[in-house]
């Protein structure tokens, strides 16, 4: 697991490289499904959080559009209150406004410290999990 950087000045292309393998929320096939477009992209809180502004479609037909930020911390989960469809603001600057008072707000040192010890306990659960059902195979070779 790394912190965020910049690496590129392109927001999808920043997005898709700092997201990669956290989540699937920049990648090219769920941008394309939601009609999405990243417009801005950027590292925050010393490379703790990820921060994007986005336009998406607000009908399947894509005839209006609206626009949200989108705050991952560095697991790739969504840390803000992300705008559903219908409460998209109508423009870019309401946006940009919405996530700047989110991250003055946001204590990522808090958050992450707490996420890193859900993700410990997920990942003890996950391998007790495992032991048991290796423990209750019966050893056959591949034929």
């Amino acid at each position: 697991m790394n912190l965020y950087q910049e690496r590129y000045s392109d927001p999808k292309v920043n997005a898709q490289d700092n997201l990669s393998g956290r989540t699937h929320y920049a990648d090219d096939a769920t941008l394309r499904y939601h009609k999405a477009r990243i417009l801005e992209a950027f590292v925050s809180h010393s490379g703790l959080a990820f921060a994007i502004i986005e336009t998406v479609a607000l009908d399947p037909d894509n005839r209006s559009r609206g626009y949200r930020p989108v705050v991952f911390d560095v697991f790739g989960t969504v840390v803000n209150d992300r705008a559903k469809f219908e409460d998209c603001h109508k423009g870019k600057p309401a946006a940009v406004k919405d996530l700047r008072e989110f991250l003055a707000g946001f204590d990522a040192k808090a958050h992450t410290l707490a996420a890193i010890d859900r993700e410990e306990k997920q990942h003890i659960r996950e391998c007790a999990d495992m032991r048991v059902k290796v423990g209750a195979l019966g050893m056959k070779a591949a034929a």
